[in-house]
């Protein structure tokens, strides 16, 4: 059986995840998820209780790992196009080695990972959601998972979700 890699994530993935009921799923799709400080001061100003805790769970439990950016220049300069969470995401995903996944929602910040040549397979939270229902991961049917993500207010082309 393949290893399971190791992934880069943005907040909205994060955040959507729990508010959806599937975060701590994800440990079956990934071996771990680094984050960002910035990703992870986002999550934490939502002010969402259960968010946070569920965050620091994962955090002590080492499946979701906090990673300072070393290239301060480099985020520096992504930070003029995206938010801070996307412009270190981004850096992070050129930086680990190890990670071969980079999760990413907003439309610009997946455009400009293209442009930079990150080298990993960049996937968006319907991505991750998709795979999971084909796996069996997911035991609703895609229509609940669709209304859930609908609920939590999650933006997205339909399409995008139905065609699997």
């Amino acid at each position: 059986m393949k290893p399971k890699p190791q992934a880069i994530s943005n907040t909205s993935f994060i955040t959507v995840m729990h508010q959806i009921g599937y975060l701590n799923l994800c440990n079956e799709v990934f071996e771990r998820v680094y984050i960002s400080e910035s990703v992870c001061y986002e999550v934490k100003q939502s002010s969402i209780s259960s968010l946070i805790a569920n965050l620091e769970g994962l955090i002590r439990s080492k499946f979701i790992i906090i990673k300072e950016c070393s290239n301060t220049v480099l985020v520096n300069s992504l930070k003029s196009f995206l938010g801070s969470g996307e412009a270190e995401t981004i850096a992070l995903a050129l930086e680990l080695k190890e990670a071969e996944v980079i999760i990413l929602d907003d439309l610009k910040a997946r455009n400009l990972c293209r442009k930079l040549k990150v080298g990993k397979k960049l996937i968006g939270t319907i991505g991750v959601l998709k795979f999971m229902l084909t796996r069996g991961i997911i035991k609703e049917s895609a229509d609940i998972v669709l209304t859930k993500l609908e609920q939590a207010g999650f933006r997205f082309k339909k399409d995008l979700f139905k065609n699997r």
